[in-house]
């Protein structure tokens, strides 16, 4: 159920039944010449709307404001925003999603920025800290498939087969062929690595982790209310 379609009734539905929210959390940032630039919440987003299909609750809009982007590279089209304005932004969206009555709280990152995630794990802390009662989870999505070898890229082999799986017609292998230079990719080459195939089995593997671990936050929540 995403959040910005639903009457006021709808809402106050489903927080009865799963009071669950989830956010997709990216950057408007380059991801090669073969993948869109809204890549890390679109991924983020897919993830979500699969997972709360298993567990119920509802998906917020994708959130495009990153931090520690390719833009002090030099890539264009690419937005950077302050560490402060993404740790105030998530403090401020977790102290009103818990005032809108959701228990469990998933903020599920696909935009890796080592800076961002943490100004991200600080607003938790601190939300924690001023009495936020929800059951939050603030993590990159590929922490639910280290063990079979995703530990995060940037439009490589695993985003590209991630993205391939979820929006076929929004990736562009073939305008990477024969390129001597891949600009803005960091991991494997997706032009020899990535396939739908790949992006389908480690989306089942996150996707079957992160319902999991979301059933067991629910239960957490259940005892505190």
């Amino acid at each position: 159920m995403l959040m910005e379609n639903l009457l006021p009734k709808e809402i106050e539905d489903e927080i009865k039944r799963h009071p669950i929210v989830y956010v997709p959390w990216g950057a408007m940032e380059w991801h090669g010449e073969h993948l869109p630039l809204g890549q890390d919440a679109l991924k983020a987003f897919a993830i979500c709307c699969r997972v709360a299909e298993r567990t119920g609750g509802i998906v917020f809009p994708p959130l495009y404001i990153g931090h520690q982007t390719l833009k002090v590279y030099g890539f264009p089209y690419t937005l950077e925003f302050s560490r402060g304005l993404v740790k105030k932004l998530a403090l401020e969206l977790l102290q009103q999603l818990d005032a809108i009555g959701f228990k469990v709280i998933v903020i599920l990152c696909g935009h890796y920025g080592k800076k961002h995630l943490e100004a991200i794990e600080e607003a938790v802390k601190e939300y924690k800290s001023k009495g936020g009662r929800a059951q939050v989870l603030a993590v990159p999505e590929y922490v639910f498939a280290e063990d079979k070898g995703y530990k995060g890229d940037h439009a490589a082999k695993w985003e590209t087969s991630i993205f391939w799986y979820f929006y076929p017609s929004m990736v562009h292998i073939e305008r990477l062929i024969g390129k001597e230079e891949l600009k803005g990719i960091y991991g494997d080459d997706p032009r020899k690595y990535a396939s739908r195939d790949l992006g389908e089995i480690v989306v089942n593997v996150i996707v079957d982790r992160l319902v999991e671990k979301v059933k067991g936050m629910l239960k957490e929540a259940s005892k505190t209310a």
